[in-house]
């Protein structure tokens, strides 16, 4: 009989050292909006939260600020 052991924690993920640091209170500005943008529907707001923080990292990428 063989034994297979697996994690007692999951692993984390690294943050990219490239990617900008955005305040949280910007991100949940830009989900408020995105989520007044589709109509306040409910459920959303992981999807919100997570395509805010996206499109201000990119910014933040493209802009060159960290």
């Amino acid at each position: 009989m063989s034994r297979v052991s697996t994690p007692s924690k999951p692993a984390m993920a690294t943050p990219s050292t490239n990617m900008p640091h955005v305040p949280q209170d910007k991100i949940a500005m830009r989900a408020y909006e995105k989520w007044c943008q589709r109509g306040r529907p409910h459920g959303t707001t992981m999807q919100d939260w997570l395509e805010a923080e996206k499109e201000l990292k990119a910014e933040g990428t493209k802009s060159g600020k960290k």
